[in-house]
């Protein structure tokens, strides 16, 4: 073993065909200039982004994306990491408090109650901090190798008409196909 091979496995370096995405990543971002801030979180449609969201968390058999904002609605703050990939959705009617979306290998639900799923596959749980004077607490889909957690916190009297905005906003894009869609429009192989 070369010491580049030691070092390469020691800091955890992704597959090849992972880099590749990342450099056509990176010109996509370059020719965007203008792009407001909710093109840099991922959309449903955007499989070179999504590519970065699966490498956060290997094992997920879905990733968070973007589908639709609605109007007074904003999205920011794409953070990709080694731990998992977090994105902000943040309301004008609710100022200040945004949702914290986060995508991870897991999540403790304890304290949680099932809600309807989001997706096939997917357990779907709530667990309210606090109704009154403010509506706070965190929704999860719990999936294969995964979890998402969107942290919330709006003020009581519009917290259904947010709450689900930013469920409508958010979609579960399955792994496999981002799989499928890689290999077919960029011949990339998505590992694992």
């Amino acid at each position: 073993m070369t010491r580049r091979d030691s070092r390469e496995r020691r800091c955890g370096h992704r597959p090849f065909g992972v880099l590749i995405v990342l450099i056509f990543l990176g010109a996509a971002v370059s020719l965007a200039g203008c792009a407001t801030s909710a093109a840099s979180v991922p959309g449903c449609g955007d499989p070179l982004r999504l590519a970065i969201v699966a490498q956060s968390v290997p094992g997920a058999a879905y990733l968070p994306c973007l589908r639709d904002l609605r109007p007074g609605w904003t999205a920011a703050g794409f953070t990709p990491s080694q731990d998992g990939t977090s994105f902000l959705l943040d309301s004008d009617r609710s100022p200040g408090r945004p949702v914290t979306v986060r995508l991870t290998a897991s999540c403790r639900i304890t304290g949680a109650s099932p809600s309807p799923a989001r997706a096939p596959g997917v357990l779907t749980y709530t667990r309210l901090e606090s109704i009154r004077p403010r509506f706070a607490g965190q929704l999860y889909d719990v999936f294969s190798g995964g979890c998402v957690t969107y942290t919330f916190d709006f003020s009581h009297g519009s917290q259904i008409a947010l709450t689900e905005e930013f469920e409508a906003a958010v979609g579960l894009y399955p792994r496999q196909q981002l799989r499928l869609v890689l290999k077919r429009k960029l011949g990339v192989e998505l590992n694992p």
